[in-house]
C-alpha cells in the first residue's frame, strides 16, 4: 500500500478544522457575563449644577453636540474619606474614566461605545456611552418579571443569554434597558483586574 501524502494532509486538515470548531463551540458556551457596577468603596462625583447629571444620560445610541456639566468629587461627609478611583459614574447609563483606565480599556470599548474626551477644569476624563445594544436575552429560559399593565420588563430575576450573539463582544447593553447599566464579558473583567483599574465591580449572571 503506497503512502498518499495528499490524502494524509487532507485528513489532518479536516481533523484540525473539526477540532477548531469544537474549541470555538466550547469557547462560546463558556462565555461568562457580568453586570458592570461601580465599587462604592471609592469616592463618587457630582455635577456642578443641579440638573447637570442629565448631560451624562444616554439611551444606548450615539448623540451629537453633547456639552457636559463640570464634575467634582463628592463633598458629602460619608464620601470624604474614600479614595478616588480610576472610573466612576454620574448616571447608570454611562461611565467616566481617567487617562489610565481609558488607555488600557480603549481596545475593548472602541467597537461598542461612543467616547467623549472632556476637559474638566484642567483634568482630562473620558465619558463612555455604550451603544452596542445586543438582543441576546433568552426569554424562554430567563426568569423575568413584567409590569402587569403594559407587559414591559420590570426586572430580570435570572438571566440566561443567547451566548452565540456575544462572540467577540466585551461590553454591551440590552435593548430592553438602554438607559440602565452595561454588561461585560469575562475578557473585559480580566483586563480590569489584571491592570488594577479601580472603581468597577462585577456581578456574575
Amino acid at each position: 500500500m503506497g503512502f498518499d501524502l495528499g490524502h494524509t494532509i487532507s485528513s489532518v486538515s479536516k481533523f484540525a478544522l473539526r477540532t477548531k470548531r469544537r474549541i470555538d463551540k466550547n469557547d462560546e458556551s463558556n462565555i461568562k457575563v457580568y453586570e458592570l457596577w461601580l465599587d462604592h468603596t471609592y469616592r463618587t462625583y457630582e455635577t456642578l449644577t443641579k440638573d447637570g447629571y442629565r448631560t451624562y444620560e444616554f439611551e444606548g445610541k450615539k448623540v451629537e453636540n453633547r456639552k457636559f456639566d463640570l464634575i467634582y468629587p463628592s463633598k458629602y461627609k460619608d464620601e470624604l474619606d474614600k479614595p478616588i478611583g480610576d472610573v466612576f459614574s454620574i448616571t447608570p447609563s454611562s461611565y467616566i474614566m481617567n487617562e489610565k483606565a481609558y488607555k488600557i480599556l480603549y481596545p475593548y470599548l472602541k467597537k461598542h461605545s461612543q467616547i467623549f474626551k472632556i476637559n474638566n477644569n484642567g483634568t482630562i476624563f473620558y465619558v463612555i456611552n455604550v451603544t452596542d445594544l445586543i438582543d441576546c436575552l433568552d426569554y424562554d429560559n430567563s426568569e423575568i418579571k413584567c409590569f402587569p399593565s403594559s407587559g414591559r420588563i420590570m426586572r430580570v430575576i435570572k438571566y440566561v443569554f443567547k451566548i452565540e450573539k456575544l462572540k467577540n463582544v466585551t461590553i454591551f447593553k440590552l435593548p430592553e434597558f438602554p438607559k440602565a447599566i452595561s454588561y461585560v464579558t469575562e475578557e473585559f473583567k480580566n483586563v480590569v483586574e489584571e491592570n488594577n483599574i479601580k472603581g468597577f465591580k462585577f456581578k456574575e449572571l
